[in-house]
């Protein structure tokens, strides 16, 4: 069964996942135009070649995480690669025309869109250092590559680099305002949530003492924070929090932080890593480690980033995951 509350957080994070891909799918297009207008328009063989080799780059890591990955970090890889490669080109143009410098434009719209606040700025500041740097090293190390037959071309590279901007710029700002009003909404719908929660009566009447009944209390809701948690395996959801748990119980955090240390763990994230990490092993032990690698069990496990589980995994079993497999696939041997 789906909760409005789930409902609502797979709906942005597909809604992000469609932009994305069409957004991939645009400067695939784009970088495929670039490689024949440097090619066979300005003749720039340097140019076309390093850009096919970027475009193929990108078509192979996208082919190869888009069904699994964080869209943050490929958001903030992108980020960080794609105004380098951009500077690059700038190099070869900035005697010529700046008109390149558009390009980076859509940096900060995208870090708005899929970002906190502060990003938008460091990722502007990051654009400003690259424009500053490439007007630095074109002054020290003039790149004359563009002879006086071609530069009337240049032209062409000018208005193409304008119209492919335009249709970045409207692809973000179309999906900028669909994905921020589900974030409005769900924030109001969120507010509402806890509203209701502090309004309506808990069942559980809690108490200093250990008492046998509070006792058993606690232990009928861990059997239902167990149903939910490990039975409906919700802790493969990377973004499955204590207070998706208090919603789809009616409850509030603090009887769950109790039945949760009544049953040996120390915190809510103690209880949800411990069983990640389990599912983390069980995957290693009774799959095929050739097929199935560190990364594919742990992000079917509920952990969104490899430095995370790494720490957790520690944490919990005092070794490292690399030597977890290594006893494992010893034993097996």
């Amino acid at each position: 069964m789906i909760h409005d509350e789930d409902f609502e957080v797979t709906s942005i994070d597909l809604l992000k996942r469609e932009l994305i891909s069409r957004y991939v799918s645009v400067m695939l297009i784009v970088l495929a135009a670039y490689v024949f207008i440097f090619y066979f328009i300005l003749k720039i063989s340097l140019l076309a070649v390093c850009t096919l080799i970027y475009l193929g780059f990108a078509l192979y890591s996208w082919l190869l995480i888009r069904k699994k990955y964080n869209i943050k970090t490929l958001v903030h890889g992108h980020l960080i690669s794609a105004p380098l490669f951009a500077g690059f080109i700038m190099l070869y143009f900035w005697s010529y025309s700046m008109s390149v410098c558009i390009w980076l434009l859509p940096v900060p719209l995208g870090a708005y869109i899929f970002l906190e606040k502060k990003y938008v700025f460091l990722y502007s500041l990051y654009m400003v250092i690259i424009i500053l740097s490439v007007n630095f090293i074109a002054d020290l190390y003039p790149f004359d590559v563009i002879n006086n037959e071609n530069k009337p071309k240049l032209r062409i590279s000018d208005i193409f680099v304008f119209m492919a901007n335009i249709g970045v710029l409207a692809l973000l700002l179309f999906y900028k305002d669909k994905i921020k009003k589900l974030e409005i909404e769900k924030k109001i719908r969120d507010k509402q949530r806890t509203q209701d929660e502090k309004d309506s009566l808990p069942n559980i009447t809690v108490t200093e003492d250990n008492s046998p009944e509070n006792v058993e209390k606690y232990t009928e809701l861990f059997t239902k924070i167990k149903g939910i948690v490990e039975d409906e395996a919700r802790f493969k959801e990377s973004d499955f929090t204590v207070s998706s748990l208090c919603f789809v119980l009616k409850t509030n955090n603090m009887y769950i932080s109790k039945a949760i240390k009544l049953n040996g763990y120390n915190t809510f994230n103690h209880y949800i890593n411990t069983c990640r990490i389990n599912h983390v092993k069980a995957l290693i032990r009774d799959s095929d480690f050739n097929k199935v690698t560190l990364m594919e069990a742990y992000t079917a496990s509920g952990f969104s980033n490899q430095s995370t589980f790494n720490r957790v995994f520690k944490q919990i079993e005092g070794i490292t995951p690399s030597e977890y497999v290594k006893s494992v696939m010893a034993t097996q041997a």
